[in-house]
């Protein structure tokens, strides 16, 4: 018998049913999956928490209108740590600082000659962006490089959802063909 791996769990049908259901409304009652889905809301309750054990669902996260709340700027910084943070700290205990400032939405840890961090961060303007990226450009001058820094208004955001790539790996194992710039019709 082939031991399960956990890294990699396998989904039935109906666990991949539920997901979908999340993922699209991530508040929606189980008895409201139940009934869309053609199963009990008990079984729906224990394929939620299978997922959750699991470690598929970590947490429900809510969608927001940056511009609503005051964020009109956002920065997509590539930097890169020398070689004396390294030196100092482990790759955890530079996330766990990372993931602590306040204006990031988003950080990955990459690994090239060029750098180290990308950085999606946000700012209610271009002058709170300005004196930020001043202050830590200045104060950590020997310990960060910031190789390009990409500013643009949050009303160019195209898309912040990965649904479609959610379902896409739900339902397939390879990704289908999509053309990003169809022929038009006449």
């Amino acid at each position: 018998m082939e031991k399960a791996d956990p890294d990699f769990p396998k989904l039935t049908e109906h666990d991949k049913e539920v997901l979908k259901e999340i993922i699209h409304h991530a508040k929606i009652p189980d008895s409201k999956i139940a009934e869309d889905i053609g199963i009990s809301p008990q079984a729906v309750f224990k394929i939620r928490n299978k997922l959750e054990e699991l470690g598929i669902i970590k947490g429900y996260t809510p969608v927001i209108d940056f511009k609503k709340i005051g964020i009109n700027v956002l920065v997509l910084i590539i930097l890169r740590l020398k070689s004396s943070v390294w030196d100092k700290y482990t790759n955890d205990e530079v996330s766990e600082n990372i993931s602590k400032i306040p204006h990031i939405i988003s950080a990955y840890r990459v690994a090239n000659a060029q750098a180290s961090h990308v950085l999606l961060m946000g700012f209610r303007d271009i002058s709170q962006k300005e004196t930020y990226l001043s202050k830590i450009q200045t104060k950590y001058a020997n310990e960060i490089e910031v190789n390009a820094v990409h500013t643009f208004s949050v009303d160019n955001i195209i898309t912040q959802n990965s649904i479609r790539l959610l379902n896409e790996m739900l339902d397939k194992k390879d990704f289908s063909e999509y053309e990003l710039f169809p022929t038009k019709k006449k």
